[in-house]
């Protein structure tokens, strides 16, 4: 006897291993792969709604059926008619009350689970070839995988978002003609651009531990003329009510002989605590 609630179970038990171990551009794909093989479907893939005229299909096992691409109007109708709810096909209808034509050649059975999402709505559709029977405890195990499936996109959508703003930024930040260094009062977490990591030489930009950021300052600071005038600057910065210090002078010694502005600034948000450092010669 089929345990659905075992494999309710199982499905979140993977895709919780996998959002901690493995890279998030996979975890859809994976995730539905998974929910194929739980119940032993013959097809199974997202339906993505890109814009008002287009719906695509993507992570769709097997493959051949990616970026078959559907009119979204009576998908969206069929989806509105059953108040966006799974919608369980023991035999499949004919059209026009099956929208799905193209995906659901020559099966017997299918089930359509909405996955509200913005900006981009989804659909899960499964198929089998054989005739189904969709039992209350199968349907509940499927509302269970939906409701992680909702999870799993939505926090996909967010951490493809941000790595692209992130990238972007980094962009910006790299191709700036000053050293930038954040430290993170975390003691976990620091960044340098490209300036900055050949200012402190170290291996390459990005991300880099703040305890090797403050050592590679430390030694910068000891390579200066006026490294006494430094560090009595920096207690007065550290212990002043708004701690942060611009147009600030390190003049380095031969054969380097360069004298940089330094600007110390607090960058504080609800995400972030920390230290910006701008060397501008």
């Amino acid at each position: 006897m089929i345990s659905w609630e075992r494999k309710a179970l199982n499905f979140i038990n993977q895709t919780s291993r996998w959002d901690k171990e493995k890279h998030i551009s996979s975890f859809l794909a994976f995730s539905i792969s998974l929910v194929k093989n739980l119940v032993e479907a013959d097809i199974a893939l997202q339906l993505e709604f890109e814009d008002e005229n287009t719906a695509k299909v993507k992570n769709a096992s097997p493959v051949f059926l990616n970026d078959i691409v559907l009119n979204p109007d009576p998908v969206r109708k069929l989806l509105y008619k059953h108040a966006f709810k799974s919608i369980y096909w023991p035999v499949i209808p004919p059209e026009p009350e099956n929208v799905f034509p193209e995906l659901l050649r020559a099966l017997s059975s299918a089930v359509i689970i909405p996955v509200n999402t913005e900006p981009h709505n989804s659909v899960i559709i499964l198929g089998w070839s054989e005739p189904q029977e969709f039992s209350q405890p199968f349907q509940e195990c499927t509302e269970t995988i939906r409701l992680r499936l909702k999870e799993i996109l939505t926090q996909s959508q967010q951490q493809l978002y941000f790595q692209g703003i992130a990238m972007r930024f980094a962009a910006v930040l790299h191709t700036l003609p000053h050293a930038v260094i954040f430290i993170n009062n975390d003691g976990f977490s620091g960044w340098v651009n490209q300036q900055a990591a050949d200012l402190l030489q170290l291996s390459g930009p990005g991300e880099q531990l703040p305890a090797i950021l403050s050592d590679a300052m430390t030694q910068l600071r000891n390579k200066t003329t006026n490294t006494e005038e430094i560090y009595n600057t920096a207690i007065h910065l550290f212990s002043s009510p708004d701690k942060s210090i611009t147009g600030w002078e390190w003049q380095m010694a031969a054969p380097a002989a360069k004298t940089y502005r330094v600007s110390c600034l607090p960058v504080t948000s609800q995400q972030v605590n920390g230290r910006l450092w701008i060397f501008e010669e």
